[in-house]
């Protein structure tokens, strides 16, 4: 009997005889995976082209912006500006690269000194073509902003007699000190001081085209600071009305029963009666004698620079504008290693607004100081140089004349005091000092004072120190405190560590300095680079010591060009 077979039960059967035959299986699971293997191919062979022609389009946006961010001088986007970028970027891209679609990028000045570019397009795609993904989107944006900051520039300049020397010239040399000689480090100072002019002059140039500024002032130094007259302009109660000098007054008493040489000697020259005897031996009264000492005198009319009678030395007077420094701490400030200045020092305040006596600075005056010793006016010449006038910041703009007219009318003579150079350093580039704005920010580029940003750009603060020496405090100096041995404003009753005590304060007004942002370069020309004046710059690479005339040029042309630097970023 034939065996007959179910057909309902046949596909199960073939099934069962394919799973145990395998044969030919291999080409069946090929053929399978050929569609997402050739999709995951020509994917990434799309992707590849799509990745090149965005890396590419970035090229060109960067570019376009670079170039277009150079030629923008003003606060809006003009024809010759977007023509600049599109030039850059089609150079770097042209149409059609990669197959793109035709595309045009935009340009926008989204605010004063940036430049914004925005470009998008697509790429056709080849093998993903056959899975209908026609094209990729590629797009970029970029800007530049020229980190083009309002710029200060402040240059504090040791104006010593050793200035009138050539280097390695000593000081002590009678002749030089006090007139300039030939090739003198003054001179060097005057040519490195232009040469940072005219390295500074592009980005001068660019700054004022962009409604901002570059502006340069001067603290020259020696014992004194030249700064009361321009102190006097921003406020006159910021000078003193009166102040103690080291001074003479006439006696309303009488003395009796002395000699007329006794009365009439220099030291007393008063008005002598005689009372009885005669000859040499003749005694009598001393009237209208001077008396020695602290004397409280008036300033109000001095401080005005106007001529101003002086009961005191019998004869007329005018301020120079040096100035006596505010109420200083010297018992916190001992000369030990502190470097921060205590509140107390008020003299080593930076910011702090004049609003009492305490606060306020004294006119620096010379002709009422006097020596009870010999009733002669304090000291001789050397030891009551008034520095030559400072000058606020400003802007130099085509004004090179005006610049160098400045710095050769700069005469050195006198001491070496680094604090007080550097105190007045920092106040005149402050923000938040008596120079401030009356405002925090400006659109007024052509602003006399310190505002912290003009359009929205901040400013920013340097500060140059040179000196060709070091401290050199000296008790019989009449300096911006005073005369050291007499006032012992620094000193204090019983310490006699002048120098230490000067070199603390140095320390302390560098701190003050620094911790407002202001980026401190200091050179040491002819003289040793000391710790402490390595350490008073903003960063180590920031101290140089400079032996010759022409290595400070080439100090201060490095200095400029790192200061003029312009950073584009992205």
């Amino acid at each position: 009997m034939r065996k007959t077979t179910d057909v309902g039960a046949a596909p199960a059967g073939l099934l069962r005889r394919l799973a145990r035959n395998t044969a030919g299986n291999t080409l069946a699971i090929v053929a399978a995976a050929l569609i997402p293997l050739t999709a995951l191919i020509g994917s990434g062979l799309d992707m590849a082209r799509g990745y090149m022609a965005q890396e590419r389009l970035q090229q060109a946006c960067d570019a376009g912006v670079l170039a277009a961010r150079r030629t923008l001088t003003g606060p809006t986007l003009t024809t010759a500006v977007e023509t600049e970028a599109n030039n850059y970027f089609n150079f770097n891209f042209p149409q059609g690269s990669f197959n793109t679609a035709s595309f045009k990028p935009t340009v926008t000045v989204p605010q004063a000194g940036t430049v914004k570019m925005v470009a998008a397009t697509t790429v056709p795609t080849t093998v993903m073509r056959l899975f209908d993904y026609t094209t990729m989107a590629i797009a970029t944006t970029c800007q530049a902003t020229q980190d083009f900051v309002s710029t200060d520039v402040m240059l504090v300049l040791d104006m010593s007699g050793s200035m009138n020397c050539p280097p390695g010239l000593i000081y002590a040399n009678s002749a030089c000190g006090e007139v300039e000689q030939s090739g003198s480090k003054m001179q060097a100072l005057r040519d490195a001081t232009m040469s940072l002019y005219d390295t500074l002059k592009p980005a001068q140039d660019q700054l004022h085209d962009n409604e901002l500024r570059l502006r340069f002032g001067f603290v020259p130094y020696n014992s004194t600071v030249n700064v009361g007259k321009l102190v006097y302009a921003k406020n006159p109660s910021y000078i003193r009305d009166s102040n103690a000098y080291n001074s003479r007054s006439r006696s309303t008493n009488v003395a009796t029963n002395v000699y007329r040489s006794t009365c009439e000697q220099q030291y007393y020259q008063g008005t002598w009666t005689r009372t009885s005897g005669s000859g040499t031996t003749a005694l009598g009264t001393c009237t209208n004698y001077w008396v020695y000492g602290r004397v409280t005198i008036n300033t109000s009319g001095f401080k005005t620079g106007a001529s101003t009678f002086n009961s005191t030395t019998g004869g007329n007077n005018v301020w120079l504008g040096c100035i006596e420094e505010r109420q200083t701490d010297n018992v916190a400030i001992d000369g030990g290693t502190s470097t921060a200045a205590p509140g107390s020092a008020l003299d080593l305040d930076i910011d702090m607004i004049p609003d009492s006596d305490a606060s306020r600075w004294a006119p620096w005056w010379a002709e009422v100081q006097f020596d009870s010793g010999n009733g002669q006016q304090w000291g001789g010449a050397s030891n009551r140089y008034c520095a030559s006038e400072a000058s606020r910041l400003k802007e130099y703009y085509n004004n090179r004349a005006g610049f160098k007219s400045y710095l050769d009318a700069l005469v050195p003579l006198g001491g070496t005091y680094h604090d007080v150079g550097m105190i007045w350093g920092a106040r005149f580039v402050s923000p938040d000092g008596i120079f401030r704005a009356a405002t925090a920010e400006t659109n007024d580029q052509f602003n006399p004072d310190n505002p912290k940003r003009i359009r929205g750009f901040s400013v920013r603060k340097y500060m140059i120190f040179m000196t060709d020496g070091d401290m050199a405090p000296t008790m019989s100096n009449y300096s911006s405190y005073g005369i050291e041995q007499l006032d012992r404003r620094v000193l204090g009753p019983t310490a006699n560590n002048l120098l230490d005590r000067h070199l603390q304060r140095f320390r302390m007004a560098c701190n003050a300095a620094k911790s407002r942002n202001i980026d401190v370069w200091v050179v040491a020309f002819a003289t040793s680079l000391t710790k402490d004046m390595e350490n008073c710059a903003s960063r180590p690479e920031q101290a140089s010591g400079i032996s010759t005339n022409d290595d400070l040029i080439k100090k201060f042309k490095e200095i400029g060009s790192k200061i003029g630097s312009l950073r584009l970023s992205q």
